[in-house]
C-alpha cells in the first residue's frame, strides 16, 4: 500500500491532531446535561439516593459514541491520504512527462492536411502513453516553456491527467529544457523506476542539449592533494542536470522545416535630430528551399514600405529604413506576409511579425529666464529639437504665466516665488534661497568632481573630473522625497536631480559665466556641456534611450522605471488583456512576456495609487525557435533518447472509495444509535 495524497505527512497529523481535539470537545458539549429546577426536592430525595446500577453501562454508552465520532474522523483523514493497492509493484513506474509547449510548438504540421499544430499532435501522444499505463505506474505532467510548470501530482488517474493535457495551450517563448529537466529529476527523487518522457519537436539549442551528466561526478580520495581536488573541481560542469539512475525517453513530433521568420527588429533615434528615426529589421529563410515573402513595414495604421523579397536556402537578410519621421501612433510593426505560388508561405506565422515602440516627439517648448547668457542660448539654439523663448528674471516674477504650456523652464541665476505648475519641468543653475526645491546645506569654494552617477540618463557619455568651479552650493539631499545626486565633490552634492509627481527636476550648485556675475565654471567651453543639455532634455521628455530594443519573450528582464519613487509594485496588462502583479525593487521591475506583443507596465504605490505607465514591446527574436526542423533523434548529454518502452502490466487499487463509503456508513449507525437513545 502506498499513499498518495497531496498533503504532507506532517501537514496531515497536525490536521488529524487538531480535528480530534474539536471533535472531542463537540462531543463533552453534546453529552452535557441539561439542569432542571424542581418546586419541591423533598419528592426527588428518595430517587436521588437511590444508587444507579446501570451507571458503568451508561458510561460504556458515551465512550462508545465517542469512539463513533472519532473513528469516523479517522476514517475521513485516512481517505485523504489516497492509499492505493499494488502501486508498490517491481515494475511499476514513476513518470514524468515532459510536454513541450514553446513556441515552436505552434507550427501547423502536425498531420499531412497541416491542419493541426505540433502541439495538438504532442497532446494526442501523451494521452496514449498515459493510456498505456498499468494500474502502478504514476504519471505527473509538466509543461515546458520558458518555464518549468507541473501541472499534476503524481496519480494514476488517467481521465484526470488526460484532462489536465487537453488544456495545455503553447506560449510565445522558447523552451527551456535544462530547467524542466532538473525539475523533473528532483520530482524522481527516491522514487522507484524513475522514468522521463519528452514529447517535443527537439528545438533545443546545443548547449541546453549538454547540459546533462548520466553518471555523478566521483569525489576524490580522502587522501588526494590540492591539485586533484582542485582538478576534480574544475572538471565538475555545475550547470549540469544531475540524471543518474533515470531513464529519459523521446518522442518527437513534427514535419516540415521550411520557414522564413524576423529575427530582430529594433528601432533607434537621432541624436541630432529627435523627431527622425532608423528602423532596423532581420529575417531569415530556415529551409531548405528557395522563399518568397512580402515584408511590410506599417507605423499603426498608416504603412510605412512594402517590397517583394527573395530568399535563398539559408539566406539572412538585414533591411535598414533611414530617416523615419515620427508620428502620432507609436506603435511600429514588421509583418511578412505570403505570397501565392510555390514557397509562398510557412507553416509557422509566430514569427512573422514584429513589435517596436516608436516615441513620438514633438519639439519641447522651452523658457529660459535669464539675463544675457550666451552660453545657454547658444548650447540651445543648435539643439533642433527646441522651441527657445527668453525672459529676464523680473519679466517672469511680474508674469508668471509665461510658463503656461512650455515644457521646460531653465532658472539661470534666478529662484522665483512661484514655480511654474506641472507638469512644466524645471531646470535650476546655483538656486539659492528658501524657495529652492532642494535644500541648500551651504556652500563650497573651488570643488572638483570627484564622482557622478554614470547609471542616470543625465550623465550619459559626460566627464567633469577636470571641471573648474568658482564655487558652488552644497545640496542636503533626502532621498526619501525620490532625490538624488547625480555628482559628488568628495562628500558634497553638486548636482542633483528627482522626480515631483509628474514632472522632473534638475539643479546645478553653480553658475554659468555671464557678464557680471561673480562665480563661474569653465563647464560651457567643454564638450560635456552641450551633451548635458541634450541629455537633461531627453530625460525630462522620458526619451533616454538611443536603441530603443524590444525585449525578448522568455526571458526575465529588469525594466528601470525612471525617477519613480515609493511604488512597490507593478501591473502589467498583456496583448491578450490579461493582468499580472510583478514587483519592483529599487526602481526596478521585474518583466516576463509569454507572448509576442505589445504590453502596459504601471507603477503603483502600496495603496494601489498608479505613479507611472511605460509601454514595452516583445518579440519572439529567436533563431532556435524559428528554425522548426523537427529532430526525430534526440541526443542530451551524449547520450542518443530512445522511443519509450511499452508499461508493463501492474495492479493497483484506489481505496478511498471504499473508506468514504465506510465512513457514511457509520455515519448513518451513530446517527440512528442516538436518536434512538441507544448511545446517550
Amino acid at each position: 500500500m502506498s499513499f498518495l495524497g497531496p498533503i504532507a505527512l506532517t501537514t496531515w497529523l497536525w490536521i488529524a491532531g487538531g480535528a480530534a481535539a474539536l471533535a472531542v470537545s463537540a462531543y463533552i458539549i453534546k453529552m452535557r446535561r441539561r439542569r432542571f429546577e424542581v418546586p419541591f426536592s423533598r419528592l426527588w430525595k428518595r430517587v436521588l439516593e437511590q444508587k444507579d446500577a446501570n451507571a458503568l453501562w451508561k458510561q460504556l454508552k458515551r465512550l462508545i459514541s465517542l469512539l463513533f465520532i472519532l473513528l469516523i474522523l479517522g476514517i475521513i483523514l485516512f481517505a485523504a491520504l489516497d492509499p492505493t493497492l499494488g502501486a508498490v509493484s517491481r515494475d511499476a513506474r514513476s513518470v514524468v512527462v515532459l510536454v513541450d509547449a514553446s513556441a515552436s510548438m505552434t507550427a501547423k504540421d502536425g498531420d499531412e492536411a497541416g491542419a493541426k499544430t505540433r502541439l495538438a499532435i504532442a497532446k494526442e501522444k501523451t494521452k496514449q502513453l498515459i493510456d498505456s499505463m498499468g494500474g502502478g505506474d504514476l504519471a505527473l505532467i509538466m509543461k515546458v516553456d520558458g518555464q518549468a510548470t507541473p501541472m499534476s501530482r503524481f496519480s494514476n488517474d488517467a481521465p484526470m491527467l488526460n484532462k489536465i493535457v487537453d488544456g495545455i495551450t503553447a506560449s510565445d517563448t522558447p523552451a527551456d529544457l535544462t530547467r524542466a529537466l532538473g525539475a523533473a529529476a528532483d520530482a524522481l527523487r527516491d522514487r522507484p523506476n524513475p522514468l522521463i518522457v519528452l514529447i517535443s519537436d527537439g528545438a533545443f539549442p546545443e548547449q541546453q542539449l549538454g547540459l546533462a551528466a548520466w553518471t555523478k561526478a566521483a569525489a576524490p580520495p580522502p587522501q588526494a592533494g590540492k591539485a586533484t581536488s582542485a582538478a576534480a573541481w574544475n572538471a565538475k560542469n555545475l550547470a549540469a542536470v544531475d540524471l543518474s539512475g533515470i531513464d529519459v525517453r523521446y518522442i518527437p513530433v513534427g514535419r516540415r522545416s521550411d520557414n522564413v521568420g524576423i529575427i530582430a527588429f529594433n528601432v533607434r533615434r537621432y541624436i541630432a535630430n529627435k523627431a527622425a528615426y532608423e528602423v532596423y529589421v532581420e529575417l531569415q529563410n530556415f529551409g531548405t528551399e528557395p522563399a518568397r515573402r512580402k515584408l511590410k513595414i506599417s507605423n499603426g495604421s498608416n504603412p510605412v514600405d512594402t517590397q517583394l523579397l527573395e530568399l535563398a536556402p539559408g539566406q539572412r537578410v538585414h533591411k535598414i529604413y533611414a530617416k523615419l519621421p515620427a508620428s502620432d501612433d507609436n506603435k511600429l510593426r514588421a509583418a511578412l506576409q505570403p505570397v501565392e505560388g510555390p514557397n509562398g508561405s510557412d507553416p509557422f506565422p509566430l514569427d512573422d511579425e514584429a513589435y517596436a515602440l516608436l516615441p513620438a516627439r514633438t519639439k519641447q517648448k522651452v523658457l529660459m529666464v535669464t539675463e544675457d547668457n550666451l552660453f545657454l542660448e547658444g548650447a540651445l539654439l543648435v539643439y533642433d529639437n527646441v522651441e527657445p523663448l527668453k525672459v529676464t528674471p523680473a519679466e517672469y516674477d511680474r508674469n508668471p504665466s509665461v510658463a503656461d504650456g512650455m515644457d521646460v523652464v531653465v532658472f539661470d541665476e534666478h529662484t522665483p516665488a512661484v514655480l511654474p505648475p506641472p507638469p512644466a519641468s524645471l531646470l535650476f543653475f546655483h538656486p539659492q534661497g528658501e524657495t529652492s526645491p532642494f535644500k541648500i546645506a551651504g556652500e563650497t569654494q573651488n570643488p572638483r568632481v570627484t564622482e557622478i552617477d554614470e547609471g542616470h540618463p543625465v550623465m550619459r557619455w559626460v566627464s567633469m573630473s577636470d571641471v573648474y568651479m568658482d564655487k558652488s552650493s552644497r545640496f542636503a539631499v533626502d532621498a526619501k522625497k525620490g532625490e538624488s545626486v547625480l555628482a559628488y565633490g568628495v562628500r558634497d552634492a553638486l548636482i542633483v536631480a528627482k522626480r515631483d509627481g509628474k514632472r522632473k527636476m534638475l539643479a546645478f550648485g553653480f553658475s554659468l559665466p555671464s557678464t557680471g556675475r561673480d562665480g563661474a565654471t569653465d563647464l560651457p567651453m567643454r564638450v560635456a556641456f552641450p551633451m548635458l543639455l541634450v541629455n537633461t532634455l531627453d530625460w525630462f521628455a522620458g526619451d533616454t534611450t538611443d536603441l530603443l530594443t524590444t525585449y525578448t519573450t522568455g526571458e526575465r528582464q529588469r525594466v528601470p522605471l525612471d525617477g519613480v519613487v515609493g511604488a512597490t509594485e507593478a501591473e502589467v496588462k498583456g496583448p491578450d488583456g490579461a493582468l499580472t502583479k510583478t514587483p519592483v525593487i529599487d526602481g526596478l521591475a521585474t518583466f516576463y512576456a509569454p507572448k509576442v506583443g505589445y504590453y502596459d507596465l504601471t507603477a503603483k504605490t502600496p495603496e494601489g495609487k498608479p505613479l507611472a505607465q511605460i509601454e514595452l514591446a516583445a518579440n519572439l527574436a529567436s533563431t532556435t525557435e524559428s528554425d522548426i526542423a523537427p529532430s526525430t533523434e534526440l541526443t542530451l548529454g551524449g547520450k542518443k533518447l530512445e522511443a519509450p518502452e511499452a508499461f508493463k502490466i501492474t495492479r493497483s487499487q484506489k481505496l478511498w472509495i471504499y473508506l468514504v463509503l465506510l465512513a457514511m456508513g457509520l455515519i448513518l449507525v451513530e446517527w440512528i444509535t442516538y436518536h434512538r437513545r441507544i448511545t446517550v
